[in-house]
């Protein structure tokens, strides 16, 4: 035992102290009975310990009882106040190591991270990575763990979690895992289930996925830049935390994409944006042009935002942007030839002409008629008009069409006048924009034409060569070009000289601009049958279509080239008899279509066929033919005759000669009738099968021809020798025989024939082929020697190329006969090793060159029945829920490997009461529901009747987990009693603790929560905390008047249907207020006794506050409990009784209509209750009252559907409450009249009527902020001085509908509000050195893009000034031409405000935020920084200078006299501020109430009340004033005129430290203490006869005490108290504080109440403070109570004072020292 207490260390807040050190310090005091029992320090601090062992608490819960047990034994062993005090403290602070099996933060559950898998990752550790048991696991603790619901994901390796199975938390949705951990202390064998808390944390693996595609929109080419055209962009990440949020941007798109749709669309990367890439709202990023572009594919990019940039992940989107075209196109005129620049003319100029004298009318334009037209595709209508125009008195020659463009003539106009008109036509659109264009019209002024103009050549003869290049000249007889003039007699000189444009009949020539006659042909051809010249004629006329010349006539002659060569004509073939001698044969004519010497022939001889090249000559001027010698009968020759021209141009001709034979009577004679020969096969193309000859009796020549048997064109015959050859290859499997029949033929086609037979010999050229390309057999399992099956090959070839054998692969169970094909097994086989063969048999021929084929031959094994079925699953593992019967838990399989399974499932060992399986099926199913609670695990051996081994495999287990259903409703086990609380208990204050169990074994389902049920107020001012149970305190309970509350408690558990069960507990509330005097009460007067300090004590760490314990009784019993509490004033109620408001009929839901002002309501604490309430009486479903923070009765309308017409005026009681006493009941209700003025209803147009809602408002946002339903303006209710930074920013949501009195026909639209608080921390400043705030603001808009694109951050202006600088010395100068941007960023995820200084807007600033802002803007950018703070400009002395032996006695002397002057000053301020100080705690004093003393009453005191014998002053019960009041506090009211019962001369100050009394100067707080004084006026002091005597007591004057500061807080608030006698006769010492004491001869008025210590600042009392034990509060006694004193008092300790110190508290007669006592009786 010892042993165990020596090893347990307590924690405090100071050092760690033992059991034994403890002891040590208890028996060292000099009080303990144990060591005045002559026991020494050793003895007596083992004896304690022993004690202290038999004490100290098992479990936390016992640490009550443990207290109560040792201050008990404390008492008797007489142990000392301050080790008592120390005790308390330390065992407040007490907190045990935790033991085996516990967790070690302390906690009821462990909560453990780990991190989603990574495909099939298995292998990620927990953060921690070990539980946090205390224990060494299979040494001090055994851990197991029970998943109930699901299958299980974690083994245990030691206290770390094994994963068993990857995790996705995105399509499993598992954000969290909760199962047990069940641990047993292995010395106890105490076993524990904690539960575990696996959260699941996100890994960033799912891309984005956008959401309503496809996007498309249609614009207009005019949206301004920086147009939201498109907000519907979305794209859900189904990850979590960053790795879910989507971020979009624009990229470039695939060219290929774009290049598909052949110029129909654009790329929109640089024309549109997304400017805040967290919204994905896209923009207008440049200016649009429908004549350019009317489609852009704007390809988007969502990527998600994992803080690991490389390991975002992203998807993409094309959003079509349709452009609609737009009046953005200047109108443009048109006509052919003008010069174009994207589609317009540029400088149109169009020319006419008018005749001098004559009225033309419409005037012909050239090149074309005007004509503009608008280039948008709107078409809008053009008007035409004549803007201005040179000379000035165009207007009056001159008009345009307006709708046409026609120029009309007005009146003739003469050359005298002008020779030429310039006018400007102009052509606008009939548009709003009006946008026009101008062209110029030249108007010549023509002379009057009287003569024609006349066209002159320099000759009218001219040659050219043929086929002459375009542009060629003509010349004439001289070679010299021909050249035009033209000349008109009506020209004068100055007269513009005219255009002329040249007409030719010939379209093969052409005039130049300079007037040279040249070719337009470049085909040109003399040569036949083309014309080798041409006439034509031309004639000049003025380009105005004015008056033509009379034509002239020109011939052109084309010069001859030599571009044709000579032609031979086709001839006849010509038939010659035979000769002896040289004859003509033929004559060949040439012809040659060029003329002159280009046509000149000559004629040779190329070529003569059958070498005839000597037998025939040709003249080569005539052509002859002619032959040189002999020409024999049946001789035929081919001569080839060339014709050259003189140019060497050439061509050639044939001329076939025959020679004519002699007389023929005989045919050819074969040498044999019939010939045989033999051809191989394989006999080449050409190669020689035999020949035949023939001979003519005549000697003619024999040719030879095969008449029949070659059908299929295999052989051909020598048409003159006879031989016959292979012409086709040869296949003897087709063929094998010939029979052809030769005819030789001569000249004169006397013919005779003969018969060739040829066989044909076989070659090996044929494979050998199988019946079948595939072969299925089939065989048994386990036979040798068995026949499987035959294959069969043929060969198309013969002999021994046509033997086949066979032949099979040699690692194979089967064998082949080579003869036959025959296939059989040569071993055994197994079906169950191998159930097909498949394998290839090869048939080979016999030849030397060996050909081959192949079949594909399958075996199918059959089976033979022989093998037991096995498991292959050796483990199953289902979760089964309770109280389910026959529910199916899992289905068995077992494998039989036969074809044939045969399998009979048995349970072999389990619980078949529970459990049955289907003996085909393998199916178990529950026979009987399952209880959780009873057996949490069932595991069954299961088997089949075929397999009885007892191998692995033989047998699977099954391991039933039953799933715990929530079936027990949580029940409560403590016993709930009411109980009684003090209106002034702090928030926060325990009243009780419920506890309820859940008979559930598992959590969530044992896992038990509270909650308060029921309506009325008890929410209002209690709630329960959710673990634990214990009830506190929630709101101040001095609101209400109410005395009982009924708390209703929920106990609930976490499961599946969730269950409950409620139990009541009633507080009694006992309200302590001070009421002004009542004459009238009946209250019956308390008895006051008096107890000795020494028989009191009060120490909080017994777990109950502010009680005060007898000591040494059988069990403590509280006295009494210390209620200081708030002083009521008089006159609560409203500044008047009847009050008269106006409201108009159309005023919103919730408007004010009226506040009451209450009076005296800030002479009351306030925390003291009150509530305003409209009566039975008054319309409070029409309007409400509440109290305003002022604590005014203010009046509301509830209802937006006032009708002056219904009712014009309501009538209102409102009802003032609070405690009983407070409210005056003169004032205490008022009535108002509220009257409803008459307002115009605008009933139309409800379909544009607006109304404004607020959404998702939070608490916060309704403290701050406030919307008007009518105008949507948000305005803010409450100052922002004081915003937790938690709440920030601000967000909430405003809705709009429209229609708002139809319940269906509206539309809603819906914004999200965001509000930060710009502050000082927040302004980043950028330097525009060059650009003046209008410039900025203008750009605004894109600065900010620029901005927040090179950030990431959204950005805002909030104001522009002119720049700043910092100046030389530091002051802040001001540049005109620059400007300061202020911004602040804001962060796109969460919407907060970012100070400047953070790491975000620094990385941002960093990132080229200036550069891409100068880029934008065109504009340096300066610095980008904090605002400006100016450097405060040093005052320099002024030093005069002075020679040293002069300077130094005079500086002295100005020291000296310096000196004096101060010091006169200080002393006169120092007199002045301290009579002025005296003066100032004089009249601070005067703020307190009288102090009567308890003595019978003497005589009255002159600064009392006005009395006489008949009306005596009347006496008050007392409370102790207990304050630290500061100097700036004690500004009250000093007047001696107000009627305070409170003498300053009657009041004594202590001090703390050592009873002296303080000195009137202190630089610490002020501590006033009130004393008694007796009706004279003059001080009960009797503490001098009971301080030490070397204590200076305190003194009856005037001064204040002020204490030194100390780290305590309780220390700086409280004071001391003065000494009050024990002796009960001798007058015990009370403070008044305005409650009334009855007595038959007091009937005087009462005493204005003083000022109740809760108002005055700074003020605390020691009981209520709530700092555990403090020595300055603890009374510690060891003598008896002494029953039948008639009284009891209770002071505040102070370690300085004597412990016989007294002060009187008045206790109820009526109060039962024994049980039942009722606290709430006590009065003070």
């Amino acid at each position: 035992m010892g042993d165990r207490i020596s090893g347990v260390a307590f924690e405090t807040t100071s050092k760690v102290m033992t059991l034994p050190h403890l002891a040590g310090l208890f028996c060292a005091s000099k009080e303990t009975r144990l060591s005045k029992g002559g026991r020494d320090a050793t003895t007596c601090a083992r004896a304690v310990s022993n004690k202290l062992i038999r004490l100290l608490p098992s479990q936390p819960a016992d640490s009550a009882n443990f207290r109560l047990q040792f201050s008990e034994m404390w008492a008797r062993e007489g142990g000392g106040r301050g080790l008592w005090l120390l005790f308390c403290c330390w065992l407040a602070g007490t907190r045990a190591t935790p033991g085996p099996c516990e967790v070690e933060t302390g906690q009821s559950s462990i909560i453990v991270d780990i991190e989603e898998s990574r495909g099939n990752q298995v292998n990620q550790s927990t953060v921690p990575a070990e539980l946090p048991i205390v224990g060494e696991p299979d040494v001090d603790v055994a851990l197991s763990t029970v998943f109930p619901k699901g299958p299980t994901l974690f083994q245990l390796d030691g206290k770390r979690l094994q994963l068993l199975q990857p995790l996705d938390r995105d399509a499993d949705n598992l954000s969290h895992m909760v199962f047990q951990l069940v641990c047993q202390v292995i010395s106890t064998k105490k076993r524990r289930t904690i539960p575990v808390i696996v959260r699941v944390s996100d890994i960033n693996d799912n891309a984005p996925v956008f959401q309503g595609l496809p996007y498309e929109t249609a614009i207009s080419e005019l949206t301004p830049i920086g147009t939201t055209i498109f907000n519907q962009i979305r794209a859900v990440d189904i990850d979590a935390g960053v790795n879910g949020l989507a971020e979009y941007f624009i990229v470039p798109a695939d060219n290929s994409t774009i290049e598909s749709l052949n110029g129909k669309a654009a790329d929109g990367y640089s024309y549109f944006s997304i400017a805040l890439p967290h919204q994905g709202q896209v923009t207008v990023n440049r200016t649009l042009d429908y004549e350019r572009t009317q489609q852009y594919l704007v390809t988007i990019v969502a990527s998600d935002r994992a803080r690991m940039t490389n390991q975002r992940l992203s998807s993409t989107a094309t959003l079509t942007v349709n452009i609609k075209d737009d009046d953005d196109q200047d109108p443009s005129f048109i006509y052919k030839g003008c010069t174009l620049h994207e589609g317009a003319c540029i400088n149109p100029e169009y020319f006419s002409y008018v005749n001098s004298g004559v009225l033309a009318g419409i005037l012909s334009v050239e090149p074309e008629k005007i004509q503009a037209v608008d280039m948008d595709t709107i078409n809008a209508k053009i008007k035409y008009s004549i803007e201005s125009g040179e000379p000035e008195s165009w207007s009056q020659y001159f008009t345009v069409d307006s709708n046409t463009g026609a120029v009309r003539q007005l009146k003739p106009v003469d050359t005298s006048v002008a020779k030429k008109f310039q006018l400007v036509i102009k052509a606008e659109e009939v548009t709003e924009a009006r946008r026009f264009t101008t062209a110029k019209l030249t108007i010549t002024v023509r002379p009057v034409d009287t003569s024609p103009p006349v066209i002159e050549a320099t000759s009218d003869e001219g040659q050219v060569e043929e086929n002459s290049p375009l542009g060629t000249k003509v010349l004439d007889g001289l070679g010299q070009p021909i050249r035009f003039t033209v000349s008109d007699p009506d020209l004068g000189p100055g007269d513009p000289i005219p255009t002329y444009t040249f007409e030719l009949t010939t379209n093969f020539f052409d005039i130049d601009r300079d007037n040279y006659l040249i070719v337009n042909d470049d085909k040109l051809d003399r040569d036949p049958p083309n014309p080798g010249k041409f006439r034509f004629q031309i004639v000049a006329r003025e380009s105005n279509g004015g008056a033509a010349s009379a034509p002239l006539s020109l011939a052109v002659q084309l010069l001859d080239r030599n571009d044709n060569a000579p032609i031979v004509p086709k001839s006849q073939s010509v038939t010659v008899p035979a000769s002896l001698e040289p004859t003509s044969v033929y004559k060949v004519e040439a012809k040659d279509i060029d003329e002159g010497e280009n046509a000149r022939v000559s004629y040779s001889i190329y070529h003569v066929s059958n070498n005839g090249g000597s037998k025939f000559t040709i003249d080569p001027e005539t052509g002859v033919i002619s032959s040189t010698g002999r020409l024999s009968a049946g001789e035929q020759y081919s001569v080839t005759v060339r014709a050259t021209d003189a140019g060497g141009l050439s061509s050639q001709g044939i001329v076939e000669i025959l020679v004519s034979p002699g007389p023929n009577t005989r045919p050819p004679q074969f040498s044999s009738r019939d010939y045989h020969a033999h051809v191989s096969e394989g006999a080449a193309i050409n190669s020689t099968v035999t020949s035949v000859t023939a001979k003519d009796p005549e000697n003619e020549p024999v040719t030879y021809t095969i008449v029949s048997g070659n059908d299929l064109r295999q052989f051909a015959i020598g048409a003159n020798t006879g031989i016959i050859t292979v012409i086709r290859r040869l296949d003897r499997e087709i063929l094998t025989r010939y029979q052809l029949m030769i005819k030789a033929e001569d000249s004169d086609k006397l013919a005779s024939t003969a018969t060739v037979n040829i066989k044909v010999t076989d070659i090996n050229d044929n494979n050998p082929v199988f019946d079948e390309e595939n072969y299925l057999f089939h065989v048994k399992e386990g036979l040798s020697g068995e026949l499987v099956g035959y294959v069969h090959a043929t060969d198309a070839d013969e002999g021994i190329n046509a033997q086949i054998s066979y032949s099979l692969p040699a690692h194979l169970p089967f064998t082949i006969d080579n003869a036959t094909g025959m296939i059989s097994t040569n071993s055994e086989l197994d079906y169950e090793t191998t159930k097909e063969y498949e394998f290839v048999v090869t048939a080979t021929d016999g030849a030397p060159d060996k050909r081959l084929g192949t079949a594909s031959v399958t075996v199918q094994v059959q089976d033979v029945s022989d093998e037991p079925p096995v498991f292959p699953q050796r483990l199953y593992a289902a979760h089964v829920p309770e109280n389910a019967a026959n529910y199916p838990v899992v289905k068995i399989q077992a494998e039989d490997p036969d074809t044939v399974p045969e399998i009979t499932y048995v349970i072999l060992r389990g619980d078949t009461d529970l459990f049955s399986i289907d003996r085909k099926t393998g199916a178990v199913r529950t026979l009987k529901p399952l209880d959780r609670e009873m057996s949490a695990r069932h595991e069954l051996i299961i088997g089949t009747e075929e397999n009885e081994g007892a191998k692995p495999g033989d047998t699977t287990t099954l391991e039933v987990l039953v799933e715990d259903k929530n079936d027990n409703a949580p029940i409560f086990t403590s016993v709930i009693r009411p109980i009684t609380v003090e209106d002034s208990s702090a928030i926060g204050s325990l009243v009780q603790i419920v506890m309820a169990t859940d008979a559930d074994a598992t959590a969530p389902n044992n896992r038990v929560r509270y909650k308060l049920v029921g309506r009325g107020k008890a929410s209002k001012y209690f709630h329960v905390e959710p673990d634990t149970g214990a009830v506190r305190v929630r709101d101040d309970l001095r609101k209400e008047a109410d005395s009982e509350y009924t708390v209703d408690v929920q106990a609930y558990d976490q499961g599946e249907p969730q269950m409950s069960s409620v139990s009541s507990l009633t507080v009694y509330v006992s309200h302590s207020a001070t009421v002004p005097p009542d004459p009238d009460s009946k209250r019956k007067r308390g008895r006051r006794v008096a107890i000795p300090r020494n028989e009191l004590e009060f120490c909080p760490t017994l777990g109950l506050r502010d009680v005060l314990f007898l000591k040494n009784l059988s069990s403590h019993l509280p006295i009494m409990t210390l209620d200081v509490a708030s002083e009521a004033k008089v006159g609560l109620g409203f500044a008047d009784t009847v009050y008269t408001e106006h409201v108009a009929e159309n005023s919103p839901n919730g408007t004010l209509v009226r506040v009451l002002p209450l009076l005296n309501k800030r002479a009351h604490s306030p925390d003291t209750p009150l509530k305003c309430r409209l009566t039975e009486t008054s319309q409070s479903g029409v309007f409400l009252v509440k109290l305003n923070e002022d604590r005014d009765c203010a009046i509301y309308l509830n209802t937006s559907s006032l009708d002056y017409e219904t009712v014009n005026e309501y009538s209102l009681e409102v009802q003032l409450e609070s405690i009983k006493g407070l409210i005056n009941p003169d004032s205490g209700r008022a009535l108002v009249k509220v009257h409803i003025t008459d307002a115009k209803d605008k009933d139309s147009g409800d379909f544009g009527k607006l109304e404004y809602h607020k959404n998702s408002w939070t608490k916060i946002a309704e403290e701050y902020f406030n919307l008007d339903a009518d105008t949507g303006v948000i305005m803010n209710i409450k100052t922002f001085e004081n915003v937790p930074k938690d709440v920030l920013p601000f967000k909430f949501s405003v809705t709009a509908r429209d229609n708002p009195n139809s319940a269906q026909d509206y539309n809603v639209a819906r914004a999200a509000v965001l509000i930060n608080l710009l502050q000082k921390e927040n302004q980043v400043v950028v330097e525009m050195s060059s650009l003046n705030a209008d410039s900025v603001r203008r750009n605004t808009r894109s600065l900010l893009s620029a901005v927040e694109e090179k950030s990431g951050l959204v950005a805002g202006v909030e104001k522009l000034t002119v720049r700043h600088y910092l100046g030389e010395n530091g002051t802040l100068e001001s540049d005109p031409k620059g400007t300061d941007v202020w911004l602040y960023f804001v962060d796109p995820n969460t919407g907060s405000i970012l100070p400047r200084d953070s790491p975000t807007v620094k990385k941002a600033i960093d990132s080229g935020v200036r550069t891409a802002v100068g880029a934008r803007l065109q504009s340096p950018v300066g610095a980008i920084r904090a605002p400006l703070i100016p450097a405060e400009v040093p005052h320099k002395p002024r030093i005069a200078t002075a020679p040293l032996a002069t300077a130094l006695p005079a500086a002295l002397l100005a020291l000296a006299a310096l000196v004096l002057v101060a010091a006169t000053a200080a002393t006169v301020y120092i007199c002045a501020s301290w009579n002025r100080y005296k003066r100032h705690k004089e009249k601070a004093l005067q703020q307190y109430g009288t102090m009567t003393a308890t003595l019978p009453p003497p005589p009255r005191p002159s600064s009392g009340y006005e009395s006489s014998e008949d009306e005596p002053a009347p006496r008050y019960e007392t409370q102790v004033l207990n304050m630290a009041v500061d100097d700036a506090d004690l500004q009250l009211d000093f007047n001696p005129n107000n009627n305070h019962a409170f003498n300053i001369h009657s009041v004594q100050y202590l001090s703390k430290d050592n009873g002296e009394c303080s000195p009137t100067l202190s630089e610490t707080a002020t501590t006033a203490r009130a004393s008694s004084v007796n009706e004279n006026g003059t001080l009960n002091n009797y503490a001098s006869q009971l301080f030490d005597n070397n204590t200076s007591i305190a003194r009856n004057t005037q001064t204040l005490n002020r204490r030194t500061h100390t780290a305590n807080p309780l220390n700086n608030a409280l004071g001391t108290l003065p000494r009050a006698n024990t002796n009960a006769s001798g007058g015990l010492l009370a403070t008044t504080l305005g409650r009334k004491m009855n007595s038959n001869n007091h009937k005087k008025k009462a005493a204005q109440p003083i000022m109740a210590y809760d108002e005055i600042p700074g003020l605390q009392s020691c009981a209520r403070v709530g700092i555990e034990c403090n020595p300055s509060c603890c009374i510690m006694t060891d003598h008896a109570l002494n029953q039948d004193s008639d009284r009891y008092s209770v002071v505040d300790f102070d370690p300085a004072l004597d412990a016989d110190l007294l002060h009187p508290l008045f206790v109820d007669p009526a109060f039962d020292f024994g049980h039942g006592l009722d606290l709430g009786r006590f009065r003070f």
